[in-house]
C-alpha cells in the first residue's frame, strides 16, 4: 500500500515538471486552440462627478501610446450615461497581449477634462482590463 502510494506521488511530481508553462506573445494566438465565446466585448470607462451623476462629454477618443487614435460612436441606449468605450474586441490585434498603455481623452467645451491611462491586453479571444480604474470621479465639471 505505501508503495502505490510513493509510485503515485513521483509519477505525479514527474508529470507536474515536464509541463512547461506557455509564453505566448499576440503573435502566437494563432496557434492556440482556444475555444472563444461568440460575445462582442468592450472596456469601459464611467465618469461621474462628485454627487455621482454621470458627466457627459463633447467628444472623446482612445490613444495607442500616441501612435494611434481610436474614436467610437454612442448608441441610444449609451448616450446620457457616463459610460464610454475605451477599447473593443474588433481592435484587439492593435494590443499586446500582455497588455498595451493606452490614453483615454474625454473633452468637454473644447478642452481635455479626462485624460485617463489604462493598461489592456488580452487572452486571444476578448480585451481585457490589467490595470487602470474602470470608474473615476472627476471633481471640477
Amino acid at each position: 500500500m505505501k508503495f502505490r502510494g510513493l509510485y503515485f506521488l513521483i509519477a505525479f511530481s514527474i508529470s507536474l515538471f515536464s509541463c512547461e508553462e506557455e509564453n505566448l506573445s499576440s503573435d502566437d494566438c494563432d496557434s492556440v486552440s482556444k475555444i472563444c465565446t461568440e460575445e462582442f466585448r468592450s472596456i469601459t470607462l464611467e465618469i461621474v462627478d462628485l454627487e455621482g451623476e454621470p458627466v457627459i462629454l463633447d467628444d472623446f477618443y482612445t490613444f495607442l501610446d500616441s501612435r494611434k487614435k481610436f474614436e467610437f460612436t454612442l448608441n441610444e441606449i449609451q448616450e446620457g450615461q457616463g459610460v464610454y468605450p475605451v477599447l473593443t474586441d474588433a481592435e484587439m490585434d492593435e494590443i499586446d497581449r500582455e497588455g498595451t498603455t493606452l490614453i483615454f481623452v474625454g473633452e468637454k467645451d473644447g478642452k481635455n477634462l479626462v485624460e485617463h491611462q489604462m493598461v489592456i491586453g488580452h487572452d486571444c479571444c476578448h480585451v481585457i482590463l490589467i490595470e487602470g480604474d474602470d470608474k473615476i470621479v472627476i471633481e471640477d465639471v
